[in-house]
């Protein structure tokens, strides 16, 4: 078969086809891997390093998030500083890319009535998709990247406690919120395609430069949904699909980041028409082997080599072991793409992260002729 670019290998296999090996890919967030390999670090997530880093991999995709992705800094704060982004959501610099909120603006019905939403038009909405395409010289598959409306709703727009309160005292409230949300994202997706079309000078069906939208939305933790299938069904589901049906609609494939056991509503997602489930969390028993018998070609999987055990404490050869395990469960037919079971963090050796990616290069060509186990 006829060597790929990364971008055409990644949506090819996103799209449940055969490309000519199996695509690597994660979420670079290890400031220490950036220093090893670029040379500096960055302050804020920025888009060129991470298409650099991404490219100095090998990976074959790139996530990078909207303006406004919440956790994420829009602009740098010192250690330890306490602020307030422009949702109204008010963190304390405690981390690398991603913050903790450790207040919410929405605790009740009058806070909603007086809260406005940011603008989703605003111009940098689209920066940092913008920088990262303009670096794109190798043509790794832009990923742009939005929050899901229960991620925002128990975590960013009120907290767990006062969400589970609110279904029971005000349900309306919930279905108001997710609706005002679900628009919101939409907006903010026509104007990136449109802000990033600019780029070289056309507007088309899906922006040039980037090639996939992924739904960030976390629901399970380790042992179980956060909440009880009946809730996010009731409150959730719909709006989740709203979204993957709008963002679908401007011309591109959809990915579901979610991780956690995710077992008791995963057909649920899957019937929403996402086209890739990332990141398989092996750690919270998310079978890979079953995930792919049981959606086939309706689904690709991406992941599921834990990155919490194996990737930190393994050696290169507990990774290349692991690694392909996964492809033999997953690579045939196509449809998958080999990751870890979340990011490439701090903790991770580097000869580690190179011993996944070498695997995917060293066994997974198409036709597969993997080694026995």
């Amino acid at each position: 078969m006829m060597e790929m670019k990364p971008r055409e290998r990644f949506v090819t296999a996103l799209n449940c086809g055969t490309p000519d090996r199996v695509p690597v890919y994660d979420f670079l967030f290890s400031r220490r891997l950036m220093k090893e390999l670029l040379g500096y670090t960055t302050e804020l997530y920025d888009g060129a390093a991470q298409v650099k880093l991404a490219a100095m991999l090998g990976l074959d995709g790139v996530f990078v998030p909207a303006g406004g992705f919440c956790g994420f800094e829009e602009e740098p704060h010192a250690e330890g500083a306490r602020y307030l982004d422009e949702w109204g959501i008010t963190y304390v610099k405690n981390g690398w890319p991603v913050m903790v909120q450790i207040d919410v603006p929405i605790k009740r019905r009058i806070d909603w009535k007086n809260y406005r939403l940011p603008d989703p038009r605003a111009k940098h909405r689209a920066e940092t998709i913008r920088e990262a395409v303009r670096a794109n010289e190798g043509k790794i598959a832009v990923i742009a990247g939005f929050l899901g409306p229960f991620t925002m709703m128990y975590w960013y727009f009120m907290d767990l406690a006062n969400l589970s309160l609110t279904i029971y005292d005000d349900p309306d409230l919930i279905h108001e919120m997710n609706a005002a949300y679900v628009k919101w994202v939409l907006d903010a997706a026509r104007f990136v395609v449109e802000e990033i079309g600019e780029v070289d000078g056309t507007i088309r069906g899906a922006a040039p430069g980037v090639d996939v939208f992924m739904l960030a939305d976390d629901w399970g933790g380790t042992t179980g949904l956060l909440m009880s299938p009946s809730h996010l069904r009731e409150f959730f589901v719909g709006p989740f699909g709203e979204i993957v049906r709008g963002l679908k609609a401007l011309g591109l494939p959809v990915a579901m980041h979610n991780d956690g056991n995710l077992w008791d509503v995963l057909d649920d997602l899957v019937a929403t028409g996402i086209d890739g489930y990332h990141p398989v969390e092996r750690g919270a028993s998310m079978d890979l082997a079953k995930v792919k018998a049981r959606y086939g070609k309706r689904l690709c999987p991406i992941g599921n080599i834990d990155n919490k055990t194996t990737m930190v404490t393994g050696t290169p050869e507990d990774v290349e072991h692991e690694a392909l395990e996964c492809l033999r469960t997953a690579a045939p037919g196509g449809g998958y793409i080999l990751a870890t079971d979340h990011s490439l963090h701090d903790d991770i050796p580097t000869v580690n992260v190179y011993a996944y990616i070498e695997a995917a290069k060293r066994y997974g060509a198409y036709p597969l002729r993997l080694p026995h186990a």
